[in-house]
């Protein structure tokens, strides 16, 4: 007799949890564990498929798919538990008024933790759920967010911070290089990525010379692509307002200070931030800056960014890309993914499959590099924050890498939206 064959493991997780009561918050609608479940409890605190990957292959022997079994089953007790303290924790979440973060991806791992270390919610469950919400997310997000309200908002601190923010941003200093030489020391960069070269180019003062050339008239010219990379709203960039309700668009350089502190607020501990005077006067120091990064190897990261961005088209296929071999490798990567060719075939060719293509989503499929500049520079005002920098070379094209596959991944999902919203017409015409 031969072996028996392998299991589908979505398939036995689905069989197993639905021998399991009391996990409906946890399951999906039809029955199966939620894919944050199994992502946030399942996987690393259930299975351990870190210490146990035999259990996380797609497909499971016989041998593994019963050991899988055995081990959810006997942990039904406590994801029951589980199940119940999401529930306390997400209705504490909103009594607090805590944002921060995917509600699953926050609550599930503590609510586990919380099953292990207490058992059943208790008549003191909300209590305790609230004060592991504190411990977690700390105590001061909300009250710094309302002493910055305050702070920006009263009338005399605002006529100063106004005033010295405008004479910051026409005072900057000049960095002493040419645009056409930033682009120049960019370019070999980009041509070999290597330590060498990432050291001449982080201790030069490219990334600044660049932000600041598109401040004066002329200089966005430096790179033809200027216009169509959401950094600015007209021909040079504008000096940010002190408030984001003044805010004209959504153009990454031109971010409210408000804003950019309340970003500040969420990245630092309570306990690692400084006076809120001094908070927004560290970021008028950035704003004044090319790029709105203080740090210039930060600044020229993201000028590395602009440079690589108009490569980045994956909805015009793998050969339509042009510019640094670099970027049509990052390029080619994203082009080649399932989304995306069915989304050119679905929705944005010649002659889409539906009628009525969403317009939105082709939109944002299209402004690739967008939404790459725009996660491209919230990481790297995070690293400014926090005193982070790249090592070397390795730990750039990593970086870049990384973002280039987050923008991807969030652009799968509401492509995936979208075709299932539109399959009943896709298989009409299919």
């Amino acid at each position: 007799m031969g072996a028996s064959k392998p299991l589908l493991r979505s398939a036995v997780l689905a069989a197993v949890w639905a021998r399991i009561p009391g996990v409906e918050v946890l399951s999906s609608g039809d029955g199966g564990p939620l894919t944050r479940t199994v992502k946030k409890i399942v996987d690393p605190l259930v299975l351990r498929t870190a210490a146990r990957p035999r259990l996380g292959r797609p497909l499971l022997e016989p041998a593994a798919a019963a050991e899988l079994t055995e081990l959810l089953l006997a942990d039904a007790p406590r994801l029951k538990a589980t199940a119940a303290w999401f529930t306390h924790l997400k209705r504490q979440r909103r009594a607090l008024r805590i944002t921060a973060g995917d509600v699953q991806d926050v609550c599930f791992p503590l609510a586990y933790e919380l099953a292990t270390g207490v058992g059943m919610p208790g008549p003191d469950a909300p209590e305790t759920a609230a004060a592991a919400l504190r411990e977690l997310h700390g105590e001061g997000d909300e009250a710094g967010v309302a002493r910055l309200t305050a702070y920006l908002t009263d009338p005399r601190v605002a006529a100063d911070l106004t005033t010295e923010l405008h004479r910051r941003w026409h005072t900057e200093a000049d960095p002493g290089l040419a645009p056409e030489d930033a682009v120049a020391l960019l370019g070999e960069f980009v041509d070999d990525l290597t330590d060498a070269t990432w050291r001449v180019l982080a201790s030069s003062a490219a990334g600044h010379a660049l932000g600041l050339a598109l401040r004066r008239p002329g200089g966005a010219d430096v790179l033809p692509s200027w216009p169509v990379l959401g950094l600015q709203r007209g021909d040079r960039t504008a000096v940010p307002p002190l408030l984001r309700r003044d805010e004209t668009g959504p153009e990454l350089l031109e971010r409210s200070v408000e804003r950019r502190v309340r970003a500040t607020l969420r990245r630092l501990p309570a306990d690692e931030r400084g006076p809120l005077e001094s908070l927004v006067d560290d970021e008028l120091a950035r704003i004044a800056a090319g790029f709105g990064l203080g740090v210039p190897a930060l600044a020229t990261c993201f000028a590395l960014g602009v440079v690589l961005a108009p490569a980045l088209r994956p909805l015009d296929g793998v050969a339509a890309a042009s510019g640094p071999e670099f970027a049509r490798q990052l390029n080619a990567q994203v082009a080649r993914e399932g989304y995306v060719l069915h989304a050119r075939r679905a929705l944005a060719g010649a002659t889409p499959l539906t009628p009525r293509p969403d317009a939105e989503l082709v939109r944002e499929l299209r402004e690739f590099a967008k939404q790459f500049l725009g996660r491209l520079w919230i990481r790297l005002h995070g690293f400014d924050v926090r005193g982070d920098l790249p090592a070397d070379a390795a730990d750039v094209r990593d970086l870049v890498t990384g973002v280039v596959r987050s923008t991807s991944l969030d652009l799968r999902t509401k492509v995936r939206r979208a075709l299932l919203a539109r399959l009943p017409e896709l298989e009409a015409v299919s």
